[in-house]
């Protein structure tokens, strides 16, 4: 089941819904607003083996195995790519 992004363009909320098909009656969760924008998101996908991908540690970026995944705070951890 897809997940989606959207910023209400009433407060700037960021809100993510569960989208079964049809985008009719999606509010925001913050104000009730029903101007809402779809945002682009980076895939969630899972590698099985833990593959790498070559300047980033031992593991995909953001798949929970390891890597920085872009962000800063990870710098350091074992496996993240800024602390190599």
């Amino acid at each position: 089941m897809p997940i989606y992004e959207y910023r209400c363009e009433t407060c700037g909320e960021t809100n993510e819904f569960l989208v079964f098909g049809t985008e009719d009656g999606l509010k925001c969760k913050k104000c009730n607003g029903e101007a809402l924008t779809k945002l682009m998101s980076a895939p969630n996908i899972s590698v099985a083996g833990g593959s790498s991908l070559p300047g980033c540690g031992s593991s995909f970026p953001g798949s929970g195995m390891g890597g920085c995944g872009g962000s800063p705070d990870m710098c350091g951890n074992p496996g993240g790519c800024c602390g190599m």
